[in-house]
């Protein structure tokens, strides 16, 4: 084997060892996330120069009601092309409650990529936020079809599907979401929505 091929070899298995770790750190994050433990996400994300990870950051500082470093985590999306840019437009403009603006960008970042679990979860949010349970639950439906590990895609289809009077798709969302995130903050609030369905 020459020198040059060997070479070649380390380096491509430092590659994957360097994208196996970023991706370790942001289902990490996200674990805790699920979990609740907001600060944690903050501490974990700081260094975390992906636009999943900083879309991440950005979500956790809207549910500690941090409106500036939000925005500022969303606007670090800009240089991951077309649908990531408009993801982080919208997020943006969703925490300034324009959602028009909101749900034109979402809408732009699902048209360029509508693979792209983000952006139909941008695009979830902003048509929850709008009053579109209908709209938001095929959203999040999306979200969680491109990536069945984002356990709060389920839990807001769930929740949105049950709005929409769409039990049995409810059920099967709230499912999954309770194996994905068992320690997650809501579990309490989705169990007892089940119960109650069942019981009828």
């Amino acid at each position: 084997m020459s020198t040059h091929f060997r070479r070649l070899i380390l380096m491509l298995f430092a590659a994957v060892l360097f994208l196996a770790a970023g991706a370790n750190a942001q289902d990490e994050a996200r674990k805790l996330f699920e979990a609740g433990r907001y600060q944690a996400v903050i501490d974990q994300t700081a260094s975390d120069s992906s636009q999943a990870g900083q879309y991440l950051r950005g979500l956790t500082y809207l549910k500690l009601n941090q409106a500036d470093p939000a925005k500022d985590a969303f606007r670090r999306l800009q240089s991951g092309g077309d649908a990531w840019r408009a993801v982080g437009q919208s997020a943006a403009a969703f925490t300034d409650r324009n959602l028009d603006a909101a749900l034109e960008a979402a809408k732009s970042a699902v048209s360029h990529n509508a693979g792209l679990a983000e952006a139909q979860y941008q695009l979830g949010l902003v048509l929850e936020a709008k009053g579109d349970n209908a709209g938001a639950a095929d959203a999040f439906a999306k979200a969680a079809d491109a990536n069945p590990q984002m356990a709060y895609a389920h839990y807001y289809a769930g929740m949105n599907f049950n709005k929409a009077k769409r039990v049995d798709r409810m059920a099967v969302y709230f499912e999954n979401f309770l194996k994905l995130a068992p320690n997650a903050p809501e579990r309490a609030a989705v169990e007892s929505i089940m119960r109650t369905v069942r019981g009828k």
